[in-house]
């Protein structure tokens, strides 16, 4: 190997080493989230499994990993990079929302850290968000909602009949909603 090439090859093993390290934050992130919301009915209750020995999801990581991996063996890798940019940059722009809402919503909620130059750095960062997506395409945002939908369709189905809060509201027979009466 030449002198020459080394420096290209350290930059090609660093991004790959990124790429595995970035898939495998996804997977273990992803796989938590699905956890909850599998335990509150949103989703089939195969996320919700957990080991015995290490208490960590069993099924939702290899799903996850299966449902990220098939896209990306046959799909380029501009089209998965521009999805998964898409994605964060809505997680983001909805992350910043919610400082926006949460703070008009509840102003006096103890918080351990204040964003600097409230409401200015919560609009800067939706307003990147927008323009970051704009710049991946038409097609990657077409795709995103499809993803959207389908994962919509999936809580809605799978949550209207099992949700915690769902199955909470419906009251038990013989119950009223009478007020009890002093004696």
């Amino acid at each position: 190997m030449a002198v020459g090439t080394l420096p290209y090859c350290a930059v090609a093993l660093s991004a790959i080493g990124g790429g595995v390290i970035a898939f495998g934050a996804v997977v273990a992130i992803a796989s938590v989230v699905l956890m909850s919301m599998s335990r509150d009915g949103l989703i089939p209750r195969v996320f919700e499994k957990v080991s015995p020995r290490t208490a960590t999801p069993v099924a939702g990581p290899l799903i996850v990993a299966a449902v990220l991996a098939l896209p990306a063996a046959f799909a380029s890798l501009d089209a998965v990079m521009n999805l998964c940019t898409v994605g964060t940059l809505a997680i983001m722009a909805v992350v910043n929302i919610a400082v926006i809402a949460l703070r008009r919503r509840e102003p006096a909620l103890a918080r351990a850290f204040r964003v600097p130059l409230y409401p200015v750095v919560p609009l800067l960062g939706v307003g990147f968000c927008l323009y970051l997506r704009y710049e991946t395409g038409w097609t990657t945002c077409i795709q995103f909602a499809v993803f959207l939908a389908v994962g919509l369709l999936v809580c809605v189905g799978c949550g209207r009949r099992n949700s915690t809060p769902a199955t909470a509201a419906v009251t038990t027979p013989g119950a009223t909603d009478a007020v009890p009466q002093e004696a």
